[in-house]
């Protein structure tokens, strides 16, 4: 069987990076084909066994939530004589198509980015929150909104199909979060069977815990499918953006590593502990009282698993015990957790 490798070279901008190889392995795969994404640290590399298709699939580019949530700010003029963002995707992956794959096979592309890029495209902060006006920029003495970023027109694209595709949006009273695994090691087939069978009913409280909740869920599907499906993510790279009168400001950002999670997956008390966990999250954001509580400081121990945080949760838990709220943890499973504290 044929294989073909092709490499995307990564720019600082995680999510952006990470939209744009499972955007390409999207493009480049169909019945006849398989995509295999690699993180290799400097660039990502997919490998395509089998007949690649001779368009992409145009299934991709059908409405959906993700291409609603990447261009939810935009707002099309009726004299405007460009076309919608959408459409122009759209164009670009069908009557360019080769063209992205031959950029693609050159192992020392890097996508142009700047605040003017030749053809260039705007670099929506729904693809990464680092390319929002002023987030970059020092502002002294004066208000400016600041300047936006552009990249150039095929690197911009395939972000966008990625975003589309396998982004994840989830919102809480004063944020929206974005998120994405990282493909470590991930067959495309394999990460779609995932994204299609995962519960992203997850907790609104805060973005910490929607973050959380999202990953000890992920972890657990995993773990459910560990010896049919090729999946492996290291991380969930994840933008946040905040809830204002009119358009969202940028939040900040970064990537959340899987190691604990993974850890207390790969043993049988382990993923006990991990579906307690799981059952700590509420997913109204509606909670209040211990629940609350509990899910906030769950979240931070997670996303920080060290003896501290434990600490700080174990606390609260010991007092929802004596109010009668909570009932004891399973002995194999809190001593699971402890197995993989972090002593700092």
């Amino acid at each position: 069987m044929s294989q073909q490798s092709f490499t995307v070279n990564k720019t600082s901008l995680e999510m952006f990076d990470a939209f744009r190889a499972y955007g390409l392995a999207a493009l480049l795969t169909c019945g006849e084909s398989v995509a295999h994404i690699h993180d290799l640290g400097h660039a990502y590399s997919i490998d395509v066994s089998g007949k690649m298709p001779e368009a992409p699939d145009a299934l991709l580019f059908e409405d959906s939530e993700g291409w609603n949530r990447i261009f939810g700010t935009f707002r099309e003029r009726k004299d405007s004589k460009k076309p919608h963002p959408r459409d122009d995707v759209k164009e670009l992956a069908t009557k360019e198509y080769y063209d992205i794959i031959e950029l693609h096979l050159v192992p020392d592309f890097v996508p142009s980015i700047g605040r003017r890029v030749e053809d260039g495209r705007t670099l929506y902060q729904s693809l990464d929150v680092s390319a929002s006006k002023g987030y970059r920029e020092g502002k002294r003495d004066v208000y400016h909104e600041g300047t936006q970023l552009e990249v150039d027109k095929y690197s911009w694209a395939i972000a966008c199909v990625g975003a589309a595709s396998s982004g994840v949006w989830r919102y809480g009273k004063s944020f929206i979060l974005s998120l994405v695994p990282n493909p470590a090691d991930v067959s495309l087939i394999s990460h779609r069977t995932i994204q299609k069978d995962l519960d992203t009913r997850v907790c609104p409280i805060s973005a910490n815990a929607t973050i959380a909740h999202y990953s000890v869920r992920l972890a657990l599907l995993i773990s459910e499918r560990r010896q049919s499906l090729r999946v492996k993510y290291d991380s969930i790279i994840f933008n946040i953006m905040k809830k204002t009168g009119q358009q969202p400001k940028p939040g900040g950002g970064g990537q959340y590593s899987l190691s604990f999670l993974d850890k207390l997956a790969a043993t049988p008390a382990g993923v006990f502990a991990l579906k307690e966990i799981e059952r700590k999250f509420p997913t109204s954001q509606h909670a209040r009282g211990t629940k609350q509580s509990l899910a906030l400081v769950l979240a931070d121990f997670l996303l920080n698993p060290d003896l501290e945080n434990f600490r700080v949760f174990e606390s609260l838990y010991i007092r929802g015990q004596i109010n009668g709220e909570l009932y004891p943890w399973e002995k194999d499973q809190l001593g699971e957790i402890l197995k993989h504290v972090e002593i700092v």
